[in-house]
């Protein structure tokens, strides 16, 4: 009788186990639900003070419009605003859950009357006098004043909410791992007590205890899924969380799109006119595209923030030529750089230098970064850009400039998005993006960024990411072993073009085409090995290239010659029949100067070619003029 005792005994407990268990789990479950839902109100609370903030922007820009023109339609805003704002102040109030956030609010409502106030004072005035008398109303600074510690108070209430917002998602995931936790634990125990089971009744040799613990085991084993099923909801729910801000982002930049397109439009329109616009006009219209342009770029980066976030953006990882890359952003940052007389300074490559990265998105982090350490740099200043290689293996690529630097509580919210750490007041144009956008592209090209600074001093930033130790050298020997590279004569032609395609037909209109233009010397080969032989022996100023050629393909052939420094600054245009939009994408991170398709569209073709002749010129010009006593190779 002892053996069955101990068996119910066993059963019980287990039972009593899994009942304690699943009391843990749906407890678990139900944490993880209302950090959820706190975290999303947080959100909403976030999004609400943003649109309300932004539409009494609107109101002051209809009040000024008013005041200049008398026209009543600029009113509509203002209206609306001074109509909804104790209703929208209730709602953003009851939403509100944090003392330190409501106090901001509640310190920004007689400011808020008072801006009122001081806008209806302005429309009375222009009511009865004219735009001049307003002006000198506005000359004051008491409605400016009142915007600026809105604005202040608005940021303060957006940093709590937003910090409020960071703890939660914390939380929540601290909630979801102590659920996983609890699941592992109660999948052991059943498997413990299964075995226990099992041990039992092969010992007792009791057939209806064998069913009996047989029908238990499939309970035990539909709790499990059941308990499964439950953590995969919890695990979409907080995917949904994560990605509704990046979705939302991504809705409305792409809905803002064609509204900013008719605005820019217009105003290009209107610049243009004939007879042109006044000085006056010409000054508004000025600051319209000003604006607009800005709006665009800020698109942009939110497109870019939310298809990041959304695991959406995918990278291509090779070996690039740092110096390359280097020279290149140079050149596209330089004149705004020369602006201010700044000085920049890139460092000199005594021999080939490569890195694993996605050419396109390095290029973006690097122009980001150059970009700030001018525009928050001093006139006058200097930004040094350095390269070395770490304990780790990695390259360190930093950009160092003299500007004021960021103390260390700035520091600590450098890649927040859409915190400017303070720079939203300064005449100082940005979006808060940039760095967030930089960081996660740098993380998912295997790297790392980050940032020292010095007030008064200048501040550095810096990423890593990881050394490309390989000669390459090998690839030439093979690719170029079969042919003799012979010189062409230049006398008679200013541009020498090589076309790569095994098709005889595209060949001959290639040929056409070319003839056309008594200026450009076309070469041809019909396969990878003998384009790369004549690119090296004659220096064609763009090479064509078809995609599926025999042996080695186009983009084989392509990487070969931009990772020879003789090289490496020829334009290559793609000409491929694989047209589909990831087929283009991919030849164009690849590192393709231009992707055409076939069947091809004569003018762009012909179009794409001025522009790559052109671009070869440019870069000649630059290589020459930074090439002085070391070899060209040396200095790419």
């Amino acid at each position: 009788m002892k053996t069955p005792r101990k068996i119910w005994v066993t059963l019980l407990t287990a039972f009593g186990l899994v009942a304690v268990g699943s009391l843990g789990l749906f407890w678990a479950y139900g944490q993880i639900e209302h950090a959820a839902k706190t975290q999303q109100q947080n959100y909403v609370v976030v999004i609400h003070a943003q649109d309300w903030l932004s539409e009494l922007k609107d109101a002051e820009t209809g009040q000024r419009g008013y005041a200049l023109t008398g026209d009543e339609n600029f009113l509509k805003p203002y209206l609306k605003v001074r109509d909804e704002l104790d209703v929208r102040l209730r709602e953003l109030h009851q939403l509100t859950l944090i003392p330190e956030a409501r106090a901001h609010l509640e310190a920004m409502v007689p400011l808020l009357g008072e801006k009122l106030a001081h806008m209806a004072q302005v429309i009375a005035l222009r009511r009865v006098q004219n735009a001049e008398a307003v002006s000198a109303l506005v000359a004051q600074g008491e409605g400016e004043r009142l915007m600026n510690a809105i604005r202040v108070e608005m940021t303060a209430f957006n940093q709590i909410e937003e910090a409020a917002l960071a703890r939660h998602d914390v939380q929540f995931h601290a909630r979801l791992r102590y659920f996983f936790s609890l699941l592992v634990l109660a999948s052991l125990i059943t498997l413990v007590m299964a075995l226990l089971f099992a041990w039992l009744i092969y010992r007792d040799s009791r057939h209806q205890l064998k069913n009996l613990v047989h029908r238990e085991t499939l309970h035990l084993l539909a709790i499990q899924q059941e308990t499964s099923r439950e953590l995969e909801q919890a695990r979409s729910l907080a995917e949904k969380a994560n990605l509704a801000k990046s979705e939302f982002l991504s809705n409305m930049s792409h809905e803002l799109r064609s509204p900013l397109n008719a605005i820019l439009g217009f105003a290009q329109l209107m610049e243009s006119d004939t007879p042109p616009p006044t000085p006056a006009q010409k000054a508004s219209i000025e600051q319209i595209l000003h604006a607009g342009w800005f709006l665009l770029d800020l698109i942009n980066e939110i497109l870019d923030l939310a298809m990041v976030e959304s695991g959406k953006l995918t990278l291509s990882l090779e070996p690039i030529s740092l110096p390359e890359v280097l020279l290149e952003c140079q050149e596209m940052i330089e004149p705004l750089a020369q602006k201010r007389s700044i000085q920049m300074t890139f460092p000199v490559f005594a021999e080939p230098c490569f890195i694993t990265a996605d050419r396109t998105r390095l290029k973006q982090v690097l122009i980001n970064l150059l970009s700030n350490s001018i525009k928050y740099n001093r006139d006058g200043g200097a930004v040094i850009v350095d390269c070395a290689e770490t304990a780790s293996g990695h390259l360190r690529i930093s950009v160092k400039d003299t500007g004021a630097g960021l103390a260390p509580e700035m520091l600590a919210q450098l890649f927040q998005a859409f915190n400017r750490l303070g720079r939203e007041v300064t005449a100082e144009e940005g979006t808060g993006i940039g760095l967030v956008v930089s960081k996660r592209l740098v993380e998912l090209m295997q790297g790392e960024i980050g940032a020292t600074s010095t007030v008064g001093v200048g501040s550095v930033f810096w990423i890593e990411l990881p050394h490309d130790h390989g000669t390459h050298s090998e690839q030439l020997k093979v690719a170029t072993k079969k042919c003799i590279p012979t010189p062409i004569s230049r006398a008679t032609h200013q541009n020498v073009v090589l076309y790569v395609e095994d098709n005889e037909a595209n060949l001959q209109l290639i040929q056409q085409l070319i003839s056309r233009c008594p200026s450009i010397h076309l070469l041809t080969a019909k396969n990878a090995q003998d384009g790369i032989a004549l690119a090296l022996g004659c220096m064609p100023d763009v090479i064509l290239m078809d995609i599926n050629l025999p042996g080695m393909n186009g983009i084989e052939a392509m990487r070969i010659l931009n990772l020879d420094p003789i090289t490496a600054h020829i334009p290559i245009v793609a000409l491929s029949a694989n047209a589909m939009p990831l087929d283009v994408l991919a030849g164009l991170n690849a590192g393709f100067f231009k992707y055409l398709t076939k069947p091809i569209d004569v003018s762009e073709f012909m179009e794409t070619l001025t522009l790559s002749l052109e671009f070869a010129a440019k870069r000649r010009r630059s290589l020459t003029s930074t090439s002085t006593i070391e070899p060209l190779a040396v200095l790419i």
